[in-house]
């Protein structure tokens, strides 16, 4: 009877812990081929502390320069702000990767009987990295996103669950690469951007 009280109450725990279980990571990886060398792509984007190749970011305040820890602000087109930590930056290899520590709140919501604030983008530590590569005669930028959505409990409401985090993510770097695509290539598609998600 011990035995089976303790295996009904391992089982138990078992399915409550699975249940307890928040969101899952993401990775979203944006890849776009630009007929430019790297050097001149990359020269477009290598300044951490600026982001005006961007057209979703309507200004950029940084402190630190492209060294490790820096940190930039960006006040958002659409309104509201993000602030990011510049974990790492490597010229030699044309990358750098940053992560977004603090964002300004579109509005509060209730959920479950509580409050919850969505911010500008639907996300929890959220981190990406920047690279540019040598592809034959041209250059391949490759902008990948790791991230929880923005709710991380469970039964998240629409507005902090896995598609809207997905969709506002796959939104900012379409932006950007077509952006960044189009000083090089004006007449070129947005369709040459690819996207992966995993998660």
């Amino acid at each position: 009877m011990k035995k089976i009280s303790l295996l009904a109450f391992f089982l138990f725990l078992f399915s409550a812990v699975s249940y307890a279980h928040g969101p899952v990571r993401g990775k979203m990886t944006a890849t776009v081929d630009i007929e430019a060398s790297p050097e001149e792509v990359w020269d477009v984007i290598k300044n951490y502390d600026d982001m005006s190749w961007h057209p979703g970011i309507k200004s950029t305040e940084g402190t630190g320069g492209n060294e490790k820890g820096a940190t930039r602000v960006l006040t958002l087109a659409g309104g509201g702000t993000i602030t990011e930590f510049l974990k790492k930056y490597d010229a030699k290899k044309m990358s750098y990767t940053y992560k977004i520590t603090d964002m300004s709140i579109v509005k509060t919501i209730q959920h479950s009987g509580q409050d919850e604030d969505v911010p500008v983008l639907a996300v929890d530590n959220y981190q990406g990295k920047l690279t540019v590569k040598k592809k034959g005669n041209a250059s391949v930028v490759t902008w990948v996103a790791t991230y929880y959505r923005g709710y991380m409990n469970n039964n998240p409401p629409v507005e902090l669950n896995e598609e809207t985090a997905d969709e506002q993510v796959t939104a900012v770097l379409k932006e950007g690469l077509t952006s960044l695509l189009h000083k090089f290539e004006p007449n070129t598609l947005p369709t040459a951007i690819t996207f992966t998600m995993k998660r």
